[in-house]
């Protein structure tokens, strides 16, 4: 029987769910340095239902200010951002023209702000807590920077704690690679670039390309499912560049995350092998021979 490497890691990955458990660690930085969210500029705290407003977004830091105080504070709002709303009560007065009695009320009004992760610049630095002094742990491996490079994909790269590819925009934002730490399992190299596989077999769901279904929500089931095939599938990547020697630990400790969402469906796991092995062929079909070498 002839070899699958696709066949061989999905086999490898389900050995270690059953003994590797769902304690996942997250491989970049993600806290956030101040969980209640304040204004940059000024240091003050925002309060009452704007620190709800403010902690439901998807940022990591906890920094925000208008376009215009960043802008005074010599950072710039990345372009296509969007913005949040935080509101207010401003006093207004009003006389009577008859009896000339002065009353007054609240009038709610809002503004917008963005958070630091959403900022270029100095303090927006400083807010999302970037040690600059931090050595890079990411070994630069130059087959997967021309792989992913050949792809063709629209790769960002950001000074914020986040990795997710957005289909609106067709693009894929990754943290900076200073930004990955090593986990109990894994090197900060592995981690950098099976996050950018990971990322990069969710863009291969675009119309354009594989043309799986767009995921509802987080915590919803196709959510859970294209999770699913986004890890696996960066587990064969990991495997044709040569990247990891074996699926890593970090891989089965996700992924059963994930099937816990789908009530432990067994069945998934093998469906989403199958959807993998599709995005993985698709990202390496533009350097086949580039990958033979490797591995």
């Amino acid at each position: 029987m002839a070899f699958d490497l696709y066949q061989t890691v999905t086999d490898k990955v389900i050995a270690q769910m059953e003994t590797a458990g769902t304690n996942w660690t997250n491989p970049f930085n993600k806290s956030r340095n101040n969980l209640r969210p304040y204004n940059a500029t000024t240091g003050k705290n925002y309060r009452g239902i704007n620190t709800v407003l403010l902690n439901f977004t998807p940022f990591q830091s906890s920094a925000w200010a208008s376009f215009k105080q960043w802008q005074a504070a010599g950072c710039s709002v990345r372009k296509g951002e969007k913005s949040s709303i935080v509101v207010f009560f401003s006093k207004i007065e009003k006389q009577d023209k008859q009896t000339g009695e002065k009353s007054s009320f609240a009038m709610l009004k809002y503004f917008n702000v963005f958070n630091a992760d959403q900022v270029d610049g100095a303090l927006a630095d400083r807010c999302k807590g970037i040690d600059t002094a931090k050595p890079n742990e990411v070994e630069t491996i130059e087959r997967a920077e021309t792989w992913a490079r050949d792809t063709g994909a629209n790769i960002e790269h950001l000074r914020a704690g986040r990795a997710c590819y957005i289909p609106s925009l067709d693009k894929i934002q990754m943290p900076e690679k200073e930004l990955f730490t090593a986990t109990a399992t894994s090197s900060a190299t592995e981690c950098y670039y099976s996050t950018l596989a990971h990322e990069l077999v969710h863009w291969t769901k675009h119309p354009t390309r594989k043309n799986r279904k767009q995921s509802d929500g987080f915590g919803t089931h196709s959510y859970a499912f294209e999770e699913l095939v986004a890890e696996l599938g960066a587990a064969f990547c990991c495997a044709h560049l040569g990247i990891s020697n074996e699926p890593r630990v970090d891989h089965a400790q996700y992924l059963n995350n994930w099937l816990q969402v789908l009530k432990n469906d067994r069945k998934a796991i093998f469906k989403a092998a199958s959807l993998a092995r599709e995005a993985a062929e698709y990202l390496c079909g533009t350097q086949v021979e580039a990958v033979d070498e490797a591995a």
